[in-house]
């Protein structure tokens, strides 16, 4: 196969002196060689798979160009199609030929021949002929090769095959598949910080290798996501419960005042963006040929042309409509600019020199030139040479001396080919988390999701915290919103009316822990009224790194102990003593932070020293 003598002494010498062990009752018994090829896992088994299909592929090629098998052809607008003769996915193969005898009879003597030269052996049993459209004596085919017959509509490596792209039913897998890891966590009970996390996790990334492809129908993304929303506010069980914030909000990014759980809709957009994206840079993959010859390409050949086609072509359709947000996040760097224009390409910064200067646009002589037709080589470094149609008015000569400053020191390397850049990325690599990212963007909110989401802090804390500063809890005076007839009244101090402000830090229970804190840092200030007051002005002052992670806990630290014990009163009729209180706010604060403070107190008696320190 043009392998190296070097290359296949390195190979061997790793095949020759590879040595493995056996445990027997927990315990490796003596070293061994290989002596049946190499084991599966084994770093080197991907290579030997790649190998071997590679000379199958090289054999069903050959029997193409002799006329024995025929392959598929796909016929392109242009008349000159696209020929595949085979797919390869590992050692998964799909073979196209026609559905003749003698096609059967061919492709079974290559399989033998295969079997022979590599001494693998194709599994008829996991094996199929699909017919495409009506086909006479498929049985007779069938037993040809010795393989069973399947029927279209069917499903190869988790794609669906045949069937129609926007039925519903295509998605019926993934449903399930969501429903059936829920079964398995609703018996356990988990929190709402660990609800988020399995939704972020794992429920929003079952679907993914579909809406890779497909267009989730919104029908399918809206039943996924009240699975989701179920999830969250109900458990497993999908209990109705209220649903404590809106769904727009839970999915925006954490950095937003979200949870960061993805919208399935819109990120499948992007992943259906990303095909466009590999269509411009990945000229020679096979699938980029085969669309290219089906529809053409635009000038430049960037983008495939517009599907015009009524039939079969709805995939690739979908695909391309995507295609719009991936124009309005591009730049292009020159190369040899054969494929650049020099009015309507973004290569000069974000905007194309047409916006930029539309009323020299209006008359210049070839609105559609390629950078080349437009670059004068004479002279040592060249220089651009744009064509008017007509002469400059006085009153358009400075416009044209912004366009020139705007174009210079740009200049053609014949030596590169251009390329296309993503604005959203910095290393200009197009990324489906960065499109999803725009896709979702809710503008410059000011939210303070370090001091909600510490490192040290239990997730299912943290969630509270947030739910908190959005005024979400249910305390007596959210019930009340909710048309629950109750009094209102503080379980723990009496006094005043139950509102989460006052719970958490206008209560004269919680005063008291927020005193404490305060003394152990040293630190004198006035506390605001509100919980979204109190996380949004909460810094470190001058506490130096290690305390000031501790500082950042402690707000959520007070908010958790007040509520446990507001909790434990409604629910248990138990009340803990201010001074058990004071110490389940220490103690709880020791445990979260104790392992993050490297080198830092390890005896809670450490801790109120250290703290203490300045």
């Amino acid at each position: 196969m043009g392998f190296g003598e070097k290359w296949t002494g390195w190979i061997s010498w790793c095949i020759s002196t590879a040595t493995f062990s056996v445990l027997i009752n927990g315990t490796p018994a003596g070293f061994f060689n290989s002596s049946r090829g190499l084991r599966q896992g084994d770093p080197l088994s991907p290579y030997l798979f790649v190998i071997g299909m590679e000379a199958f592929s090289r054999l069903i090629h050959r029997a193409v160009r002799g006329g024995f098998l025929s392959g598929c052809r796909i016929k392109g607008r242009s008349g000159d199609g696209a020929e595949v003769s085979h797919l390869l996915f590992a050692d998964d193969t799909l073979v196209f030929c026609e559905a003749s005898q003698d096609q059967m009879a061919h492709l079974s003597w290559l399989l033998m021949w295969f079997e022979a030269i590599s001494g693998l052996r194709i599994n008829l049993d996991k094996s199929e002929i699909l017919p495409v459209g009506r086909v006479e004596n498929l049985e007779a085919l069938a037993l040809e090769v010795g393989c069973k017959v399947g029927r279209l509509p069917n499903s190869y490596l988790g794609i669906p095959l045949g069937a129609n792209h926007k039925s519903v039913a295509v998605w019926d897998g993934v449903e399930e598949r969501f429903r059936r890891r829920l079964a398995l966590w609703k018996r356990n009970y988990i929190s709402k910080g660990g609800r988020i996390t399995l939704i972020r996790s794992t429920l929003s990334s079952m679907p993914i290798y579909l809406m890779s492809l497909l267009r989730m129908p919104r029908v399918v993304s809206l039943r996924l996501e009240k699975i989701q929303r179920d999830f969250l506010w109900g458990g497993g069980a999908l209990e109705r419960k209220p649903h404590l914030v809106n769904w727009d909000s839970v999915c925006s990014d954490i950095r937003k005042g979200g949870l960061g759980v993805r919208r399935l809709s819109n990120l499948n957009r992007a992943l259906l963006c990303k095909w466009n994206w590999r269509f411009a840079n990945e000229r020679e993959a096979l699938w980029r040929q085969v669309i290219s010859r089906k529809f053409g390409e635009e000038e430049g050949g960037w983008y495939s042309r517009e599907v015009r086609e009524g039939f079969g072509v709805g995939l690739w359709k979908e695909i391309r409509k995507e295609g719009a947000l991936l124009r309005n996040k591009v730049v292009f760097s020159v190369g040899n600019g054969r494929r650049v224009k020099f009015w309507n390409d973004n290569w000069c910064g974000n905007f194309s020199l047409s916006n930029l200067f539309p009323s020299l646009h209006a008359f210049a002589s070839c609105k559609e030139a390629w950078l080349v037709e437009l670059w004068d080589h004479s002279g040592d470094e060249g220089v651009w040479n744009p064509s008017f149609s007509r002469s400059f008015n006085d009153w358009e000569v400075e416009e044209v001396e912004r366009l020139l400053l705007t174009i210079r020191g740009r200049r053609i390397n014949p030596l590169l080919e251009d390329r296309m850049l993503w604005k959203e990325s910095k290393d200009g690599i197009f990324s489906v988390k960065s499109l999803y990212s725009s896709l979702v963007s809710r503008g410059d909110v000011q939210f303070p999701y370090s001091n909600i989401w510490s490192i040290c802090v239990p997730t299912k804390v943290s969630f509270f915290a947030w739910e908190a500063y959005w005024g979400k809890v249910l305390t007596l005076d959210q019930l009340k919103k909710r048309g629950r007839s109750l009094a209102n009244r503080c379980f723990l101090c009496g006094m005043e009316e139950e509102s989460i402000d006052h719970l958490l830090i206008q209560c004269s229970k919680a005063r008291v822990l927020w005193e404490i804190l305060f003394a152990l840092f040293g630190v004198t200030w006035v506390l605001p009224s509100s919980v979204r007051d109190t996380l949004s002005g909460w810094c470190g002052f001058k506490l130096g790194k290690k305390r000031r992670k501790v500082w950042n806990a402690a707000p959520l630290c007070i908010f958790w102990v007040v509520w446990k014990e507001r909790n434990r009163i409604v629910f248990d009729n138990e009340e803990l003593s201010i001074h058990r209180l004071k110490n389940s706010f220490v103690c709880n604060l020791w445990l979260w932070t104790k392992s993050v403070v490297n080198e830092g107190p390890l005896s809670l008696i450490n801790f109120f020293d250290w703290l203490g320190a300045s």
